[in-house]
């Protein structure tokens, strides 16, 4: 009470640094929210194609420099698939097949919306990409279908024309259930008004779910696990990947290092063609993230940011050093008459801490606005592809999750702010305190 009494007694003074603070409290909010989700899906969910990775290894197919490539047909197509065959017979080999792209890539796939088709309410962005028919993709990759799903092997191999394999989260919203075996969805060309007035009625495709598998993300830094696979029967090109997986007991280094070898090259040369360039996937994610665009974006936005941020602490910490020195006469009163040092510094820290969560409070009822009005809690997007956002399922625990660490980040900030100059304050002689002003 007496800290209310004190906060109320200075509240001139006061008013000016809760506006301050609660605009760093709107500001930081944004990319707190950004980081505190970016870090879930780095470190505590499992990142786009970690499904086993130790033991996934990508071969690149080449054609040999004597072949003429202009002339390479269905004929010689055969010795390509030949090719794949000698890398399946391997002993260190478990699975392995011909792939233009593959999940975590981060290549060839496309962002669409997509509903039930008996149910014109419920949408979900979702990223699409295609799998080469009768290549063992869902065992290679390791994408592990859920109880009542045809196995890997059927995926791979009988998915229909019309079929499609999609990921159990949009399976969930777009039915509410995994078990999506045998319903229809409907790929729609977006309208901005998608959301609020149901999907646009030009339909680009229509599907048959025929399988759904456990969660996984296309892209590296994809944030949710909304994608769907469907089949192709041909090749794209006559120099695909090759995926390879190998048995649990194997090292993939060692392997990459044997494949790599002249010897075992050309032991695998199948007329024109040949596997070069072997990598773990590991390697491989590793080094198509250097030639990302949107990771050299991420680097300099998270520059920015770390920046803008850094400029917002000095601010914070500069106006709770100026608050502290005016009161610095306080403080040699509240000396001269025997208060103890840790009574004074734990009364300016209750007020300190008191005027951070009126701040703070100010911040959070403005983005609780901007949730409610841009639709953030009914599960909307400002993108309004109904793709599923940060705050929709868990709204209530995500917000107060991202206002309890921006709340304690703050107290941290204002707290390193109060504390340097009131000890400097609290150790002067209370005359010399009594004369500072």
């Amino acid at each position: 009470m007496k800290t209310i009494k004190n906060f109320w007694a200075n509240r001139r003074q006061n008013a000016w640094i809760v506006v301050e603070i609660a605009l760093v409290a709107i500001l930081s909010f944004y990319f707190l929210d950004y980081f505190v989700v970016s870090f879930y899906d780095t470190h505590l969910c499992r990142p786009a194609g970690d499904f086993e990775r130790d033991h996934l290894v990508v071969g690149q197919v080449g054609v040999s420099p004597e072949a003429d490539s202009d002339s390479i047909g269905e004929a010689s197509f055969a010795n390509l698939y030949a090719l794949r065959d000698k890398v399946r017979a391997l002993p260190e080999v478990q699975y392995a097949g011909l792939a233009t792209d593959f999940v975590g890539e981060g290549y060839s796939s496309r962002l669409s919306t997509f509903r039930a088709e008996a149910d014109t309410t419920r949408l979900c962005g979702a990223n699409s990409k295609c799998f080469l028919l009768g290549e063992q993709f869902f065992e290679t990759q390791g994408l592990t279908p859920v109880e009542g799903s045809p196995s890997a092997e059927k995926l791979s191999n009988e998915c229909p024309a019309d079929g499609a394999v999609i990921t159990r989260s949009m399976a969930l919203a777009l039915f509410g259930t995994d078990q999506a075996v045998g319903r229809r969805i409907v790929e729609t060309d977006y309208d901005g008004d998608a959301v609020q007035h149901g999907p646009a009625d030009k339909i680009v495709a229509r599907y048959t779910v025929f399988g759904v598998v456990e969660d996984f993300r296309l892209r590296p830094r994809e944030r949710y696990a909304y994608a769907i696979l469907t089949r192709v029967t041909a090749l794209s090109n006559n120099t695909p990947k090759m995926l390879i997986r190998l048995h649990s007991s194997e090292d993939a280094d060692e392997f990459v290092i044997r494949q790599n070898s002249a010897e075992r090259q050309l032991e695998l040369m199948t007329g024109e063609y040949g596997l070069a360039a072997a990598r773990t996937y590991t390697e491989y994610r590793e080094q198509i993230s250097n030639y990302d665009s949107e990771s050299m974006l991420f680097s300099i936005m998270g520059t920015f940011i770390a920046l803008l941020l850094l400029n917002v602490v000095l601010g914070t910490l500069g106006t709770f050093w100026l608050q502290i020195r005016k009161r610095t006469e306080d403080i040699g009163i509240m000396r001269s008459f025997g208060a103890k040092r840790s009574n004074v510094l734990l009364m300016l820290w209750r007020e300190a801490a008191l005027l951070t969560f009126v701040a703070c409070v100010i911040g959070w009822v403005v983005w609780f606005q901007f949730a409610i009005n841009i639709g953030l809690a009914q599960g909307f997007t400002m993108t309004g592809t109904g793709q599923e956002t940060d705050w929709v399922n868990t709204f209530w625990l995500h917000y107060l999750v991202i206002c309890a660490i921006q709340y304690v980040l703050l107290l941290i900030i204002v707290t390193i702010g109060m504390v340097v100059p009131t000890f400097r304050a609290m150790y002067k002689r209370p005359v010399e305190a009594l004369r500072h002003e």
